[in-house]
């Protein structure tokens, strides 16, 4: 049997919602940890999730694998193909009694992480899909609920200038599928989230899908319940010492995508670049 048809994320994430609950749990570790999965026992698996050693032995046999030995080596495989070395520990922060020097080393070394997994794992694919789903004519819209508000609105602030049918959604108590209620076949729905994810983002994704628009998400683990109503998902990885969760890779997710936006676009773009730049040098407002 070849279980590999699709890769073992995948695989997990689609199996994920019908998984019975002991199942789940190990499921969702294993998407959110392939590097321990890959490097550890079983036994160190198992305990570090919190389930039994023939837990993650059923879940390996559920996933059509004969044994724990070749689901833990399909990790290992995915790892070597990434092409940079895994985390062997989460990061464990130190605030109480460290130096302020240790603060902002663990700080600079954790986004420095985030950064170098999140462009290893960024698909060109992905990518390109995105771009080309702006391209259709259509709107695009992007939310953010909670604490990722202010970086939709970062986006839409300067995506504008590159998409210039990019939809600005006010904030307030107006729920986020609501405040799409117009969205349409042609048109992009981009939804960041990160755990603890908004409720309010994922019914938004419902809607757009069912309008039949193409859906992308940034997000931060395989395990997101925004994945699996993606129809591409892009990940930023979160973790910091800091007490709230690290936003520098979304960013950079971001900008990435509006750079490509840009770098594919026609002479219309470049000509509204060179427009509002000069706007803005005529208005006063800004300085060099």
């Amino acid at each position: 049997m070849n279980p590999t048809s699709t890769t073992i994320v995948e695989k997990l994430t689609q199996a994920l919602p019908d998984l019975p609950r002991k199942l789940a749990v190990a499921a969702r570790y294993a998407l959110d940890n392939p590097h321990r999965i890959a490097l550890e026992s079983m036994r160190a698996s198992a305990q570090a999730c919190g389930v039994s050693g023939p837990t993650l032995l059923r879940l390996a046999r559920h996933m059509g694998f004969t044994g724990y030995a070749g689901f833990r080596k399909e990790f290992q495989h995915m790892l070597l193909g990434q092409g940079f070395a895994p985390r062997v520990q989460t990061l464990r922060s130190h605030f109480k009694g460290a130096r302020q020097a240790d603060l902002t080393r663990d700080l600079a070394e954790a986004a420095t992480r985030n950064i170098a997994q999140t462009a290893a794992q960024l698909d060109p694919g992905a990518i390109a899909a995105f771009v080309k789903s702006t391209r259709r004519g259509g709107r695009t819209f992007v939310i953010g609920a909670g604490s990722m508000y202010w970086l939709a609105g970062l986006m839409e602030a300067s995506g504008r200038i590159a998409l210039s049918d990019m939809v600005s959604l006010t904030g307030g108590t107006v729920a986020a599928a609501e405040r799409i209620s117009t969205i349409r076949a042609r048109d992009t729905l981009l939804v960041l989230g990160v755990s603890p994810y908004a409720v309010q983002t994922i019914d938004a994704m419902h809607y757009a899908r069912q309008a039949g628009a193409d859906v992308f998400a940034i997000t931060d683990k395989p395990s997101s319940p925004l994945a699996p109503l993606a129809h591409r998902v892009f990940l930023a990885p979160t973790e910091s010492p800091h007490y709230y969760p690290s936003t520098i890779a979304v960013q950079l997710v971001i900008e990435t995508l509006l750079a490509a936006c840009v770098a594919t676009s026609g002479d219309a773009t470049r000509d509204r670049l060179k427009q509002i730049d000069e706007i803005r040098r005529a208005s006063g407002a800004y300085m060099d």
